[in-house]
């Protein structure tokens, strides 16, 4: 409080138009500073043993919680607070050398957690040091003990994670700061000492070019396996994969698979893939970029380690655990195919991933952390069941693929084949982000080298152009009503406007002229 104030505040005090003060102001002044010393002794004075126990109890619990947490290394059951993960990081921070309070570390190496922004460093909670040592993300950091914790953290959980979602018998885990398709070539770069005479790696076509691409980033060449057909699926030709291996045997370094795609693509048959790795003794990888959100993909990863082999599996953190996009959990069925792949990283890696992983399921706890998963089940269903209204009323149809549980396709007949691009334009300007539409085309696509009639379809069959949509992880009520809200609005108008357009040049714009009920039955029975 300023003198000014101070005075002012003094009991029947009228101002005073001159300093010094008179006597008696002065006197009051002295009597109101002394008093309030008096009191503040006082108030010290009052923090007595009640007091002092009730502080030592909260600072107890706060360690035995976090080291509670650090002993059994599990997802809690019941979600952390904001709070509580503010002291969760600060306390992880405060292992490493570099924030140290009983001492000033003196860095004398190339790297000692130096960040010039204190906004940088505030973003990161003062884990600057990375994860792993000499190119193994395993090794502990002596000098980023925090940092290394956290790791550990990570792979733990996400190993916990998997058992809770039905893989209980994944054995080891670890989250990877790198995207799905660096994730599968560093295990493709692991297993390259295993099988020294590799040069090929077995590849069940599948239009997404990260997966392709992570072949030659390993160094390999992909033998490419087209899907077949079964009505309106496109599933694995298990007889090639079978005959390709058997001719090529050492010269295979693995088999890779894929279970989560765009409708019609199905998700790969593992179970037989694994038998066939199995009995040839080839590896077999497994690319599960978003496939932890079903129910199915679980059952067939689980039952294609029982009938053969899954040396690795690979899921995407932001698709599944719904963290900002930059990092993978691998994971196996033996510790050792863990520490191969850890083992072949070069360099030290990011801790960002793995924060984010361990805040969020800390933030959801167990019940927390299943609950999406069972909401997208429900939500799937749902959004199925109003495409094939929407499709019936414009009179087209949705593909039957029932493996898929995460992907829907729709046939575009009513939708000129060149304009059929532009409709999935229109969807994009009117808000719907994630849904495609795949045209059917003679032309070539070449990536890497490597040349795909009708890229897109993961088919070179022809077809009269779809539409994909997805029920993913965090999907709501709110989204899926408004999904469709959109789509009916905006395929009403898009017909019309070709139907105008060939009204107005005196023919036939090549569309089906049908009856658009706008006002269909949303809610679908």
């Amino acid at each position: 409080m300023s003198f000014e104030k101070l005075l002012m505040s003094l009991p029947g005090h009228t101002e005073c138009a001159c300093l010094p003060l008179c006597v008696d102001c002065q006197n009051r002044v002295d009597d109101c500073v002394s008093g309030r010393t008096a009191r503040s002794e006082d108030m010290k004075a009052n923090f007595g043993k009640k007091e002092g126990e009730y502080s030592r109890l909260v600072s107890k619990s706060s360690n035995k919680l976090l080291n509670s947490l650090w002993e059994r290394k599990q997802i809690p059951e019941e979600g952390w607070t904001e709070h509580t993960l503010d002291l969760f990081l600060s306390w992880l921070s405060s292992h490493d050398t570099n924030n140290r309070v009983d001492m000033i570390p003196v860095g004398a190496g190339e790297r000692e957690g130096r960040v010039l922004t204190p906004l940088v460093q505030r973003l990161h909670s003062n884990l600057t040091h990375g994860i792993g040592r000499s190119g193994n993300l395993l090794e502990i950091q002596p000098k980023a003990l925090g940092s290394s914790m956290l790791a550990c953290l990570s792979n733990e959980f996400g190993k916990h994670a998997l058992h809770l979602l039905g893989l209980h018998s994944v054995k080891s885990c670890i989250v990877v700061p790198l995207c799905t398709g660096m994730s599968l070539s560093l295990c493709m770069t692991s297993w390259r000492r295993r099988r020294p005479k590799a040069k090929y790696v077995v590849w069940l076509r599948i239009d997404q070019k990260s997966s392709l691409k992570s072949i030659y980033h390993a160094g390999f060449e992909p033998i490419i396996v087209e899907p077949t057909r079964d009505r309106d699926a496109l599933i694995t030709d298990v007889e090639t994969v079978n005959r390709i291996v058997e001719q090529r045997g050492e010269e295979i370094l693995c088999v890779m698979t894929t279970t989560s795609c765009f409708s019609p693509r199905s998700p790969d048959n593992i179970e037989a893939i694994s038998a066939i790795c199995a009995a040839h003794d080839v590896p077999h990888l497994v690319n599960n970029a978003y496939g932890l959100q079903s129910e199915e993909t679980i059952r067939k990863i689980a039952a294609a380690n029982e009938c053969g082999r899954v040396d690795a599996f690979v899921q995407s953190l932001d698709k599944n655990f719904q963290v900002p996009v930059g990092g993978a959990l691998i994971a196996a069925f033996k510790q050792n195919h863990i520490q191969s792949i850890a083992q072949a990283y070069p360099g030290r890696a990011s801790s960002v991933p793995s924060r984010d992983l361990v805040l969020t399921l800390l933030y959801q706890g167990q019940t927390a952390f299943l609950e999406p998963f069972s909401k997208q089940k429900q939500m799937f269903l749902k959004m199925r069941r109003k495409l094939n209204s929407f499709a019936e009323n414009i009179g087209e149809c949705v593909y039957d693929v029932p493996e898929n549980e995460i992907s829907l396709a729709m046939t575009l007949s009513t939708i000129p084949p060149a304009k059929q691009t532009l409709f999935g334009s229109v969807l994009f300007a009117r808000g719907i982000t994630g849904a495609r539409v795949v045209t059917s085309s003679q032309s070539k696509t070449t990536i890497e080298g490597c040349e795909f009639v009708n890229f897109g379809s993961h088919s070179a069959e022809q077809h009269g152009g779809y539409l994909n949509i997805a029920c993913s992880i965090g999907m709501t009520e709110h989204e899926l009503e408004e999904l469709f809200t959109r789509l009916t609005s905006s395929y009403a108008k898009f017909v019309r406007q070709l139907a105008k357009g060939g009204d107005e040049r005196g023919g036939s714009s090549g569309t089906r002229r049908l009856p658009i009920n706008e006002s269909f039955d949303m809610e679908n029975d």
